[in-house]
């Protein structure tokens, strides 16, 4: 269905059919200014090398093509939300400022399923550019950007798990818009196998599926490392940060810091030693468990460990671990446990440059 150039949130919503649900996130895009540079999705062979490079399953670039194409037909309502959305990615750059809160679209095909992803698309030039006046390494660049494909790779593997086909491909979007839309500010980056976030009072550390972070600790020289990179950002923490008078927090949220990781690992495991480098533990505890059964520590530790993200606890309990770690995971929740997203780490005082380690 076409709209109006001139089209409002509620005339975007009446053309796709969106409920209530909808209204705050489409009224906030459309209070968005458009420039005069458009959304440009890549096309073809084009699209499909950018993809790769960003990582996204080749499992998915057909449907992928397809959506962008439906995405950017001028006049359409989904041409009106994909401009605005990356009307506020571009307008985002480099800002901690969160992005307007998109209701799941699982029952508007691949256009809906995908739309966040190609307005991420369509901004990498732009993100590139940012990295670029931070002189900010090629391979750092394409390893942050590849958090997306990485992404959306977990999507698939929980896809192949599930046994319900139509109804857990329903139930499983692209539910990663908090944790990729800041890659796509130039926000969080890929550093020594961690993905790091500048946030306007601290710097967010989390431990992706398939990597191998456990060498490196993250002592006191770590956390003035990573804090020596995020200084390079035009607006370094936005408005939280009083440098020289306030200390900045750079820690790991991780399952990992849970406690009840003491009783499956020894102490000279290497999750062991990791935690062990922190100056701080902030043990919360698991705290209550949502309508589908999992703590947010049990979803970081599925996805850490199995690289997936199961739609509920029973789903969760069919996997079959293969690794010490993943074993561990699916012991404490069959024992009927949760797990706790913990925040620990170090605390930064000193604003001085700070030089980097020798290799």
């Amino acid at each position: 269905m076409t709209i109006k150039d001139s089209a409002n949130a509620a005339e975007v919503r009446e053309a796709l059919g969106l409920g209530e649900e909808h209204r705050e996130w489409t009224e906030a895009l459309e209070r968005t200014p458009v420039g005069t540079t458009e959304a440009e999705i890549p096309t073809g062979k084009q699209l499909n090398a950018l993809l790769a490079q960003l990582k996204v399953p080749a499992e998915d670039h057909a449907e992928l093509a397809k959506a962008a194409q439906k995405a950017t037909e001028p006049g359409t309502a989904w041409c009106w939300l994909v401009e605005r959305t990356v009307a506020a990615l571009r307008a985002t750059m480099g800002l901690d400022t969160p992005m307007p809160s998109r209701p799941a679209l699982t029952d508007h095909g691949p256009t809906g399923r995908w739309l966040t992803l190609l307005a991420c698309l369509a901004v990498v030039p732009d993100v590139r550019a940012l990295h670029a006046t931070m002189e900010v390494p090629d391979e750092v660049s394409w390893a942050s950007l590849g958090i997306l494909g990485e992404k959306v790779a977990v999507r698939r593997r929980t896809l192949e798990e599930a046994a319900d086909g139509v109804e857990a491909e329903a139930e499983t979007p692209f539910p990663f818009d908090d944790y990729v839309l800041p890659v796509f500010q130039g926000r969080r980056y890929r550093l020594d196998g961690f993905d790091c976030r500048a946030s306007n009072d601290s710097i967010d550390v989390r431990l992706p599926h398939g990597t191998q972070p456990f060498g490196i600790l993250p002592d006191v020289a770590w956390a003035h490392e990573i804090h020596y990179f995020f200084r390079r950002l035009p607006h370094r923490y936005a408005n939280g940060v009083k440098f020289g008078y306030t200390g900045i927090s750079c820690y790991v949220g991780s399952w990992i810091n849970d406690p009840a990781v003491a009783d499956f690992f020894p102490e000279d495991h290497e999750i062991r030693r990791f935690t062990s480098a922190y100056q701080y533990i902030n043990n919360r505890g698991p705290g209550p468990a949502d309508k589908t059964g999992l703590t947010p520590g049990d979803r970081d530790a599925l996805e850490h460990a199995f690289g997936q993200m199961p739609a509920d606890r029973a789903t969760a309990l069919r996997l079959t671990p293969t690794t010490p770690v993943q074993r561990a995971v699916l012991e404490h929740l069959k024992a009927g446990n949760h797990w706790a997203l913990n925040y620990s780490g170090q605390a930064i005082w000193d604003y001085s440059p700070f030089p980097r380690r020798s290799a």
